[in-house]
């Protein structure tokens, strides 16, 4: 049994880990694990920079086979001593039955056992196909070697995919890398908007350090000046008082118009200015706000004033001077040229888009819905809207203390998201995405898309969610 085992080891070393027959024109790569030529070559056949060991999965950097006759002769050896051993066996004769000492000649097919002719005896294998053993060997010879094509097709198309699988951990190496540099490139432009907004306000705080030390600098002096004033006014006012009457009340008058009407000057109070810096949206998060929460808003012609035109898709809205014959509707405005969106917002998260162009006058943002019960007003009453608006030139946030704006650049588009839970309204200019205002309130009734369109033919549009997806 030894032996045999011994030969069984020997048979598996030399056995292709490919085609799992015995090797042929045997080469070692440079892992050193051993194939047969053809196989390696074909396993290697679309591979072009790395070559995998179908073993180890080693990277070998090289198509480089190096034959190895020493082991070819080994085979040739072992396949000796296979058939010698073979012989060996015949010649020793048939195996014996443990139980009956009868020779082996026979094979159950219900139960797989070799079986010798009294094993067959009732109740023993009663209705069992029992067939000679050469029959039954060749029979499962032939089952055996059709599994064998099908095996190999497997290993083939397993090492196929195991290829495939290196091709794709290149590409993702390839990729990782190429997402690697492009974030560092990003994070590069990130730092520099950084510093650049630092800069320029850090400048702005000296000066405005400079302005006010300038005018502390002027306040001090007029305190100067005013108790020079006052010791004057002191020294006059004692040596008046020692004077004789008519002395005294000579130029009376003039002294105490003096003493009653001098005050001092007002006290400057330091206050500096709070400085916003309008970052970029990877620093902002703008760009997963967008995608996640971005809303279809349409227009509520329902709502509009009578002189506004919606457009079919209710994407769209002109101010015309002639007013539309449609039927007067009780929640339509009636004094400023407003129309609200369709959608209301009670709860949530919404992120929407209004294109305004170049138009020289309009107000966007959201509004109490029951600011419809009073649309005569105007302007709306305070603590009902939440809006940045351009009115004469000059950008305004107006709740419920007008804020003025100042924007380096005209915005051509407004983003507008609103986080209800958290009681915030904040706007982004589409030019380049930089935040422009925040309101902080607290909301308890349905909100509206906000939009006033102003007295000028140009259209107000609502940005599509197809329009920023393309």
């Amino acid at each position: 049994m030894a032996v045999e085992a011994a030969l069984a080891g020997l048979r598996a070393e030399i056995n292709c880990p490919i085609c799992l027959d015995d090797l042929r024109d045997p080469v070692t790569i440079e892992c050193g694990h051993n194939f047969c030529r053809s196989c390696i070559q074909q396993s290697w056949a679309d591979l072009q920079d790395r070559f995998p060991c179908p073993v180890c999965r080693h990277p070998c950097q090289e198509r480089h086979l190096r034959s190895n006759t020493q082991l070819g002769r080994m085979i040739d050896i072992t396949k000796l001593l296979q058939i010698t051993r073979s012989k060996k066996k015949r010649q020793e004769g048939s195996r014996l039955c443990k139980k009956h000492s009868q020779v082996l000649t026979l094979f159950c097919e219900e139960d797989q056992e070799v079986l010798c002719p009294l094993c067959t005896e009732p109740p023993n294998h009663q209705g069992h196909q029992v067939r000679p053993m050469k029959e039954a060997a060749s029979h499962h010879r032939q089952r055996l070697n059709s599994y064998i094509e099908p095996l190999k097709k497997q290993v083939a198309d397993v090492q196929k995919l195991v290829a495939t699988q290196d091709r794709k951990l290149l590409e993702l190496r390839e990729k990782v890398e190429n997402r690697r540099s492009k974030l560092a490139s990003e994070f590069e432009h990130l730092t520099q908007s950084v510093e650049h907004e630092q800069e320029e306000v850090l400048s702005k705080l000296a000066e405005e350090e400079k302005d006010i030390q300038q005018k502390l600098i002027a306040n001090t002096t007029a305190f100067s000046d005013h108790i020079s004033n006052l010791k004057a006014l002191l020294k006059e006012v004692a040596e008046k008082s020692v004077m004789s009457d008519v002395k005294l009340l000579i130029d009376i008058k003039r002294l105490l118009h003096r003493c009653e009407t001098l005050r001092p000057p007002a006290v400057y109070w330091v206050q500096l200015r709070r400085e916003e810096c309008s970052l970029p949206p990877q620093y902002s998060a703008l760009q997963k706000i967008i995608q996640k929460f971005r809303e279809e808003v349409t227009l509520d012609p329902k709502t509009a004033h009578p002189n506004l035109l919606v457009s079919e898709d209710k994407k769209s809205v002109t101010f015309m001077r002639k007013k539309q014959r449609v039927r007067r509707n009780p929640k339509g405005f009636s004094v400023d040229p407003v129309v609200l969106g369709s959608e209301g917002f009670a709860c949530g998260r919404h992120y929407w888009e209004v294109q305004v162009g170049d138009k020289p006058e309009w107000a966007v943002g959201v509004c109490k819905d029951s600011l419809t019960k009073e649309r005569k007003q105007s302007p709306p009453r305070q603590n009902r809207c939440w809006t940045i608006q351009l009115q004469n030139g000059d950008y305004v946030a107006q709740g419920s203390i007008p804020v003025a704006l100042v924007l380096k650049e005209k915005p051509r588009g407004i983003g507008i998201y609103l986080d209800y839970e958290l009681g915030q309204v904040s706007f982004y200019s589409l030019n380049d995405m930089s935040h422009i205002h925040s309101f902080m309130d607290t909301f308890s009734e349905v909100l509206k898309p906000y939009f006033c369109v102003g007295c000028d033919p140009k259209p107000l549009t609502v940005s599509a969610v197809r329009d920023y997806a393309g």
